[in-house]
């Protein structure tokens, strides 16, 4: 049977719109869209700037609420990137740069942010730098893209990762969440293929992996608080969503982060020689640019109307979910069907059941406080209509009539974290910041603390002050506080449930609240979210759905190395910096085992250290230093055969050294006795 599928009225917004810059590109990717013909030498006929700025005037001209994705090929390859970025963000457009992540230097990180980029889209296809660079085409490239992601960081790009799945990584999904997470992605947006271009060849994941997949994201979402995880290409994760929970937001038709196909309705793409199309994997251009304005291609394209008002056929025709989901409409024209053919790759069989229809807002009576508005002005334009939906939503299930600005505040902390939502204001180049943001992006020292909670906070050993005093910090500001009071310390002490992602059975349960039992408030505020994690991990490469004992078990065997541990000790290893926390950890158990010690102090962590460190200034001494500096690393890179050519522990030390020059007084790490002797022995050396 075939049915008529009707979309909203008013549904066809333009809330996302890619630009193909340039179909040159650095790499040579598996599955890529593009004519590999002209992927090397580019092409002359593509967009000049000036015709890609006026663009940019037709798009603002009529809405500054669309996102603009300067992408590729590789858009880095194009030397007018960052005047493009600042003309469009000149006219209050929000601009993204999408790229493999390979040329992003330091200098071009900020020469974006210079220009008002709002992010970045960085591709990462797998955590094993081969299979990533067989992906990509180019040795190396998951190095330098991985360099790329510390560039972002470290000058403070918001970023996303975006993952093209294949059953030859499919079994990468939770390890990939966990590392957008760790990595401080915004978002993650995982890319399901369509065999079209270079991708022609590939087979793609099979229907009963991607099913598999996407049930997977769904209840990763459903779970994760400070990372957005979406399916792109997969209009399924609707219907998942749904079976799932009904009530779910992630169920409505209209919207930009629904999940479903977007293409034509929501969304287009234009080519580097300016062609509109539906979608990268529908090639059929609607009209060009240069003969046409942009606005009447996408209001008047016949392939577009049709797909604001599909006729679908065969199954999708007949399925329940047919306005929830509606299917990949690309994937029956690549298999050589219609526009309007059922989607191949679907397993769903439909029941032949009422049409399910979308959550529909309700409107509500409800006035804004000024401050309320203008922190809500501060929210990129394309997701502002969505933020107000939310908020008011919110306010009207509490039974109130007013939005304020904590309200915003406490939905924010909810769906971001104590991270905070990116701050979009604070990217652009020359734009003066507001005091609240200012006040959000300094450490501890810009929120007051009660008396009574700097009074708590010096009574803890001193190696855990930090930690405590970041986390409270943006804990406080999150929820809109104007200080950190004692109440707040409590609770965070209190707390024992950092948000898990799968269902515990009672015995892991128990087996962790003995672990931890006796243990003081603010040791378990760094032991029991690592003794978590890592016990969901051990259950996931069971492929285990429910975290059971022995899962705890090899968690807390992983985390005490097989040594006893003193809670200080411990605490004071899980609170050092990433870059060297399992190497300390790991360091310091096979010297307790050598030296016969069955539970370790944090009297043993500093001998510990310092041995090691004496042992690093003999090194030294051997290499005919007479100062303490970092050329010891590279005089070891030249004499030292495992360092050579090693660009991993290459970016360790550039790791290590940006971490201990980003400190004011160095020499605090390690304690001025321990330094004075280091260096004493160096300048005696002959």
């Amino acid at each position: 049977m075939d049915a008529p599928h009707t979309s909203n009225t008013g549904a066809n917004n333009l809330f996302l719109l890619a630009i193909n810059l340039t179909k040159r590109c650095n790499l040579a990717c598996a599955h890529c869209y593009m004519d590999a013909e002209t992927m090397k030498h580019g092409d002359a006929n593509e967009l000049t700037t000036d015709e890609v700025r006026t663009l940019l005037d037709d798009i603002a001209a009529s809405s500054t609420e669309t996102m603009v994705v300067l992408t590729g090929g590789e858009p880095m390859m194009r030397g007018d990137l960052e005047e493009l970025v600042a003309h469009g963000t000149g006219l209050g457009l929000s601009m993204v740069v999408g790229t493999n992540g390979v040329a992003l230097t330091d200098k071009r990180v900020q020469s974006l942010k210079a220009a008002g980029a709002m992010g970045a889209g960085i591709s990462v296809d797998s955590l094993d730098p081969e299979k990533h660079d067989v992906f990509r085409g180019l040795p190396g490239a998951w190095e330098k893209t991985m360099q790329g992601i510390e560039a972002c960081k470290r000058h403070d790009l918001s970023f996303q990762i975006h993952f093209s799945v294949t059953e030859s990584n499919a079994e990468e999904i939770h390890s990939m969440i966990d590392f957008a997470r760790a990595a401080g992605a915004r978002v993650l947006n995982v890319f399901f293929l369509v065999c079209t271009g270079r991708g022609e060849s590939m087979s793609d994941i099979s229907p009963i992996t991607y099913e598999r997949v996407l049930n997977q994201l769904v209840a990763a979402q459903e779970q994760s608080r400070d990372l957005l995880i979406r399916a792109r290409c997969a209009p399924h994760y609707k219907r998942i969503a749904y079976q799932r929970n009904p009530a779910s937001t992630l169920t409505r038709a209209a919207g930009y982060e629904g999940g479903g196909c977007l293409a034509g309705i929501h969304y287009c793409r234009i080519t580097p020689e300016g062609g509109v199309t539906a979608c990268p994997y529908i090639p059929e251009e609607e009209g060009n640019i240069r003969d046409r304005k942009f606005w009447d291609i996408w209001n008047q394209s016949p392939t577009f109307q049709s797909l604001r008002n599909p006729k679908l056929q065969g199954k999708c025709g007949s399925c329940e979910f047919r306005i929830l989901c509606g299917g990949c409409r690309a994937r029956p024209l690549a298999m050589g069907g219609s526009l309007m053919d059922t989607d191949p790759w679907c397993i769903y069989i439909p029941d032949e059941s009422a049409v399910i229809e979308p959550l529909v807002e309700q409107p509500k009576k409800l006035v804004w406080s000024e401050e309320a508005e203008k922190r809500l002005s501060r929210v990129p334009s394309f997701l502002r209509k969505m933020v107000r939906n939310r908020a008011e939503s919110y306010v009207h299930e509490l039974g109130l009539h007013r939005v304020t600005e904590e309200h915003l505040a406490i939905l924010s902390a909810k769906r971001f974290g104590s991270n905070g939502p990116p701050r979009p204001g604070k990217q652009l180049g020359g734009v003066e910041k507001t005091t609240h943001e200012v006040a959000g992006e300094t450490a501890g020292e810009a929120l007051p603390w009660s008396e009574q909670a700097r009074e708590r906070l010096a009574s803890m050993p001193a190696f855990l002050q930090e930690g405590v005093r970041a986390i409270a910090g943006d804990v406080a500001r999150s929820e809109g506080r104007l200080e950190v009071n004692i109440k707040l310390l409590d609770r965070l002490e209190a707390e024992q449930q950092p948000g898990r992602s799968l269902p515990w059975t009672e015995e892991p349960e128990q087996l962790l609240k003995e672990f931890l039992a006796g243990k003081a408030p603010q040791v378990r505020m760094f032991v029991a979210p690592a003794l978590e994690s890592t016990a969901e991990n051990f259950a996931r490469k069971r492929r285990a759905t429910t975290v059971e004992r022995v899962d705890a078990e090899e968690a807390i065997a992983q985390l005490t190395g097989g040594v006893e541990w003193d809670e200080d000790a411990l605490a004071r290893v899980l609170s050092a910096p990433d870059f060297n926390r399992a190497g300390i950890k790991k360091a310091a158990e096979f010297n307790a085992r050598k030296d016969g010690i069955k539970r370790i102090t944090s009297s043993d962590l500093t001998r510990f250290r310092n041995n090691a460190m004496m042992r690093a200034v003999q090194r030294m001494k051997g290499f005919g230093m007479r100062e303490l500096s970092f050329d010891a690393y590279e005089i070891a890179r030249d004499r030292v055969p495992r360092l050579k050519d090693n660009p991993e522990a290459d970016k360790r030390f550039d790791t290590i050294r940006n971490f201990v020059a980003a400190r004011e007084n160095p020499g605090d790490l390690l304690g001025q006795d321990l330094l004075e002797k280091m260096k004493a022995q160096l300048k005696a050396n002959k």
